[in-house]
């Protein structure tokens, strides 16, 4: 008769506590508690403190490439303590425990069949849980309790809705497509919303419809060649598929690795040397 066996429980974490402190050590000696043979995976706790936005970003271009069991447990949570409920997001894809803060923005929208639950079954927290530390006394345990296999509805009640980002629309023209920057990571490559990127050819690219920043209707192919970037008071002329393709510190547009237009600079920082920051104008120009 064969053996079952069944996937190694996954936990990912994302935080804004850094590694200079105890935190993450403590949350993660809570989920041992409950569930010894857990196999974790830190994703970051690099996220900028009480920066919602960068997390939700990191979050949705993380989140896929684990397998369907895995449980993401997001704290970046401004509001712990406050008005905000914790809540358990169930997708296809994976389940997530976070604040209700926004911080799963982009994973509702690109999971349409997720079904949200609030957190109010306190058996399955930490006796008498600190007012500012939910991330050891509630969220801990929860998604330890999750990844053993108890399910979401046990652990919380349906939610029709959660909190979300607001999200700024891209402006679609025949001649360009206006956005802007949302995110800078430590190499100093500014990434846009301007997403959703992929190479058909040599020199073509296809960009796809997006429900997560909307303005595009239908895919649209553009000639990498026949292209202009402005960004703040600097023009980049067309877009490129690797940093090399230019010269040692010249700066220039390419498609990032999960599918967005990104300014960069060749082995330096856009983000220095260009003077780019969340929420700076983007526009792609589609030249004749």
């Amino acid at each position: 008769m064969p053996v079952m066996t069944f996937p190694r429980p996954i936990i990912t974490l994302l935080t804004d506590f850094g590694e200079a402190d105890a935190y993450v050590g403590i949350m993660k000696g809570v989920m041992l508690g409950i569930l010894p043979e857990v196999q974790f995976v830190d994703i970051s706790h690099q996220v900028t403190p009480q920066d919602v936005q960068q997390a939700a970003l990191i979050l949705s271009t993380a989140y896929s490439y684990f397998p369907a069991h895995t449980v993401h447990l997001v704290v970046v949570d401004p509001g712990v303590g406050g008005q905000r409920h914790p809540i358990v997001l169930d997708t296809p894809h994976g389940r997530f425990v976070a604040p209700d803060n926004g911080v799963l923005t982009y994973v509702r929208l690109l999971e349409p069949s997720s079904k949200p639950f609030v957190l109010d079954k306190p058996c399955f927290w930490r006796t008498s849980p600190s007012h500012t530390f939910h991330g050891r006394d509630i969220f801990s345990p929860v998604a330890a309790h999750l990844a053993s296999g108890v399910s979401p509805r046990e652990m919380g009640s349906p939610l029709e809705q959660i909190n979300m980002l607001p999200l700024r629309p891209l402006e679609v023209t025949p001649t360009a497509i206006r956005g802007e920057v949302i995110r800078v990571d430590r190499f100093g490559n500014a990434m846009t919303n301007i997403m959703r990127l992929s190479w058909v050819s040599e020199h073509e690219l296809e960009l796809q419809p997006l429900s997560v920043v909307p303005g595009l209707e239908a895919p649209l192919r553009i000639d990498a060649r026949q292209t202009r970037v402005t960004c703040s008071w600097h023009t980049l002329d067309r877009i490129y598929r690797t940093y090399s393709e230019v010269a040692i510190g010249q700066a220039l547009a390419l498609v990032g690795s999960n599918g967005e237009l990104e300014i960069a600079v060749n082995r330096g920082s856009a983000s220095s040397a260009l003077a780019l920051k969340a929420g700076d104008p983007v526009t792609l120009h589609l030249l004749s």
